[in-house]
């Protein structure tokens, strides 16, 4: 099946290079957020970096876990639930930083 001239293969392929870029730049914001906390160890910018980490790489992974081991229809709901709990320490990170 084409979409747009392009095959079903190389959708796949540029899908893929998209969630490593994803991947990629959020562990990177996350490395930055935990240099941060190292240097004024606020607990902020460790809540930040444990939110940003769950919403890019630790998601990815458990959603390509879920891919292989669970039904079709439940499958998205373990990354979901992993995006959610990113979600919560990252409004966890900014209620904390404006209290400081």
């Amino acid at each position: 099946m084409e979409f747009a001239g392009l095959s079903a293969e190389t959708w796949v392929t540029v899908n893929t290079a998209f969630h490593l870029a994803q991947t990629g730049v959020g562990l990177l914001i996350a490395a930055l957020a935990l240099v941060g906390y190292r240097r004024r160890r606020t607990r902020s910018m460790l809540a930040l970096a444990v939110g940003i980490s769950l919403l890019t790489f630790v998601s990815y992974l458990v959603t390509l876990s879920a891919v292989q081991v669970l039904p079709r229809v439940v499958f998205p709901l373990p990354g979901t639930i992993t995006e959610l709990v990113g979600l919560i320490a990252l409004l966890y990170a900014i209620v904390l930083a404006r209290r400081d």
